[in-house]
């Protein structure tokens, strides 16, 4: 069994100095040493390493480089990959990976620790033993996330249903409990989970990597007295966004008591700017909608607000960009 491994830093490549954590490059390995010292499997491990650094320093350039790097070498005769990641922006990586590589024919698993592997409680080790395990049984095709969280349990996410954090949690949770699979590390055995639905997926390229560091993305986050009127929206702005992404509270609404919205929704109209809404039911509403309905708003399907924003990102170019949007991609939508 031949698998890539690529490294790219983050905490499960890092360790504690003065009360810090940072990339350290004498642990870069250290994970595939701890793996190694209890296999009893035969794996050729191949290991690149395009950049080291901590998640939450990922740009676009990285995004794009990471991208590059695993489509390049899917020319080799690998059974499956795995990316070395930092869990602060590791769903953002999966996510574009997942929508880069829609027809990838092997396993691409992004493994990261809550913890230094030093410490006793990471989780990286049994994440990077789970992977093994899902490329050995060939347990599936595409971009996945395994995960230890607090309960014990190594959950297996598609990498597009990923939902953020909870504050101060370290636990990863995909979108209406939707994870694909979970490892049973006693028997060493990979387990679906019968309540995952797989989307009617359509194949839609990724237009363009990203080419620098920023999206051209207004994403946008309710809270009370948020001003949309504080948000430049001019033809005459030379930063202009391309388009913007409202998230919403957890029932699908926004304030409407006030005009802020809906004049932000009509300068949007006036520059073109296409505006998106993630996190909206799609069955009963409340009153409150009844207000930026009337506007050019597309409404998304049931979704990670994360995939929703990465998917805008790499889809950008495309020419009915509204209908991308809706349309199921590398498993995204749940509905």
């Amino acid at each position: 069994m031949r698998i890539l491994v690529i490294f790219t830093g983050g905490t499960i490549g890092s360790s504690v100095s003065n009360g810090y954590i940072s990339t350290d490059v004498q642990k870069r390995y250290k994970l595939l040493e701890m793996y190694q010292s209890n296999a009893d499997k035969e794996i050729d491990f191949k290991l690149l390493e395009p950049y080291t650094m901590l998640s939450e320093n990922l740009t676009g350039e990285s995004i794009a480089r990471l991208c590059t790097v695993v489509k390049d070498n899917l020319s080799e005769e690998y059974d499956g990959v795995i990316i070395t990641h930092g869990t602060d922006t590791l769903q953002y990586s999966a996510c574009a990976l997942g929508y880069y590589l829609q027809t990838v024919k092997i396993p691409v698993l992004l493994v990261s620790s809550n913890y230094v592997l030093d410490d006793g409680r990471a989780n990286g080790l049994v994440n990077f033993i789970a992977s093994v395990s899902f490329i050995e049984q060939k347990a599936g095709t595409g971009v996945f996330v395994p995960y230890r969280n607090d309960d014990g349990i190594v959950y297996i996410h598609r990498g597009t249903r990923l939902l953020p954090h909870r504050p101060y949690s370290d636990n990863l949770y995909s979108i209406d409990d939707q994870y694909y699979a979970v490892y049973d590390a006693d028997a060493d055995e990979i387990r679906k989970n019968q309540k995952y639905h797989a989307s009617d997926n359509k194949v839609i390229n990724v237009t363009s990597l990203p080419a620098k560091w920023n999206s051209d993305i207004m994403r946008i986050f309710p809270y009370p007295g948020f001003q949309y009127s504080n948000l430049k929206m001019d033809q005459n702005y030379k930063d202009m966004p391309k388009a913007a992404l409202l998230d919403t509270y957890h029932s699908g609404t926004l304030c409407s008591e006030e005009d802020d919205l809906e004049l932000f929704l009509t300068q949007a109209d006036k520059c073109g700017i296409p505006v998106f809404l993630t996190g909206a039911s799609s069955g009963c509403v409340y009153e409150s909608v009844k207000r930026w309905e009337k506007h050019h708003i597309t409404v998304l399907p049931a979704a990670s607000p994360i995939a929703m924003y990465m998917k805008l990102w790499l889809m950008m170019g495309q020419k009915d960009l509204e209908l991308v949007m809706k349309t199921p991609v590398a498993d995204d939508i749940v509905e």
